[in-house]
């Protein structure tokens, strides 16, 4: 089965950046990445600007959507952040490409392998062939374990309870039974995937990667946890040169954890009453 060549594909990024902070560096590269990633012909990007205040990123929205007609910049009313972001903006991406068979949704802070949207589109449609029904990602993050591996015709994926939505695509049949994202005081992603639980909606994890997460530190993350361990494309240099010191840092991190941890285990034992 393939994919209506007519059918647009649109895809939500949102950004937000105080000046100064490490926001921009990673949403400057991700979103040049992604417009240049190989696109289908019917995509549209809608980056979701939540009030940044950061100049560097107003000046870059600005000259995407003056420069690329596939872009388009929506700024939220006022600050909402990732979970009232979603309640608000998702209903208009709907109302707005009302004949879309897919909603995708991207993080500013990952990069991507070029093709990976019509990957994950086509594994869509041969995950459709066989009955098999959820939502996409063209990332692995090892940190949420797989329960079942599947072979598809043009690809493997495996099939998880949960993984974080920095790159999920959902066919519109799925988001129309489990419903709208809400603002419900917990997580955006977490709260949908409670939700698609409760319907034996898998989350379906292209493998290998198609895109990566370059955002090592952030509100959920302060290392590599959150990385793909088997991206197909190429970090390049810098990228390449961030992530080794990221994991590093993990590395030293949980070292002097389990160290802080064994001094008080001593001075615990040491403090007991002797018979």
């Amino acid at each position: 089965m393939q994919a209506d060549p007519q059918s647009p594909l649109p895809v939500m990024v949102k950004t937000w950046s105080a000046p100064g902070s490490r926001r921009f560096s990673y949403a400057r590269r991700s979103l040049t990445n992604l417009l240049a990633s190989d696109l289908p012909a019917t995509a549209r990007v809608i980056i979701v600007d939540d009030q940044s205040t950061d100049p560097r990123l107003q000046s870059l929205l600005e000259h995407l959507a003056a420069t690329d007609s596939r872009v388009e910049v929506w700024k939220n009313p006022r600050r909402m952040g990732p979970n009232l972001g979603q309640e608000y903006n998702v209903p208009l991406i709907v109302e707005r490409f009302p004949k879309a068979d897919f909603l995708t949704f991207c993080d500013d802070d990952i990069i991507y392998h070029p093709g990976w949207l019509q990957r994950t589109v086509q594994i869509a449609y041969d995950a459709r062939a066989v009955g098999l029904c959820g939502v996409f990602t063209a990332i692995n993050s090892p940190i949420r374990p797989a329960y079942q591996a599947i072979s598809l015709p043009t690809s493997d994926v495996l099939l998880k309870k949960r993984q974080a939505a920095f790159n999920w695509m959902i066919p519109r049949q799925i988001y129309d039974r489990v419903g709208p994202f809400r603002d419900a005081g917990i997580a955006y992603d977490t709260e949908y995937v409670n939700r698609m639980n409760a319907l034996d909606i898998p989350i379906i994890c292209l493998r290998p990667s198609w895109v990566q997460n370059i955002g090592y530190f952030g509100a959920y993350q302060s290392g590599t946890e959150y990385v793909a361990d088997d991206f197909v494309g190429r970090l390049g240099p810098y990228l390449s040169w961030v992530r080794r010191y990221y994991s590093m840092r993990a590395t030293a991190l949980r070292a002097g954890s389990e160290i802080k941890r064994a001094l008080r285990s001593i001075a615990g034992h040491r403090a007991q009453p002797k018979d």
